[in-house]
């Protein structure tokens, strides 16, 4: 039985011996595929030769306006500031303490600390070590507040508010001046006199109140 499948696998391979023969050796007895024969060029075609088909006519062109203006790899979406002129760079910054106004100190040991100031003709609250252009509010002291700017220091004073002079009352009511107080009633005045004239003096009141509000640009009161 051992002897019958050898007998089997030698048959099979000497067949197989025998095909590979066949495919490498020629009746002849030359070797087969030994020339290596080029393939035929192929030519490109030149019709595809343009990287932009004619549907590319119809794109928006404003699509990559929009796509430089907010740059994917920019953290806030913004392109980059433009360099600065030399012109530019050698002009000193503009002095934020120019026309600039205290109108009162806020503060104490629990509380933030600051002023009231206009700036640059607006008015705003500045507190501790907030930035006024190139300076920093430290702190206030009395009625001084403090700034600093690279070891430099600088004070700003509030300064008390003086009144105008009071002007003289008026002799009569007929003959007062434009913008006076009105003269208070005489002893004998009726009660209808007396509430006219209290009347008067609290418009005076507040028309004063109103003018030294506009100076300071708060807005006017009603009552």
């Amino acid at each position: 039985m051992t002897l019958t499948a050898t007998r089997i696998l030698s048959a099979l391979i000497l067949v197989l011996a025998l095909g590979l023969a066949a495919l490498w050796i020629k009746p002849d007895g030359s070797l087969r595929n030994t020339a290596w024969t080029p393939p035929e060029p192929v030519m490109p075609e030149l019709r595809f030769a343009d990287p932009l088909p004619a549907s590319a006519a119809k794109v928006d062109v404003n699509l990559f306006v929009a796509t430089l203006e907010r740059p994917l790899f920019s953290p806030s979406r913004r392109p980059p500031p433009p360099p600065v002129k030399e012109e530019e760079k050698k002009q000193p910054p503009p002095d934020p303490f120019a026309g600039i106004h205290v109108f009162g100190l806020y503060g104490g040991d629990h509380s933030p600390s600051g002023m009231l100031a206009r700036v640059q003709g607006k008015v705003q609250m500045i507190s501790v070590n907030d930035k006024l252009g190139e300076w920093t509010l430290k702190g206030i002291q009395d009625r001084d507040a403090i700034f600093s700017r690279n070891g430099e220091e600088r004070k700003l004073a509030l300064l008390a508010y003086k009144p105008d002079a009071p002007k003289p009352p008026a002799v009569a009511a007929g003959n007062a001046p434009a913008g006076s107080a009105p003269a208070a009633p005489g002893v004998g005045a009726s009660a209808e006199e007396r509430q006219q004239a209290m009347q008067e003096a609290a418009r005076e009141r507040l028309r004063r109140r109103n003018e030294m509000r506009a100076r300071y640009g708060a807005r006017p009161i009603t009552q």
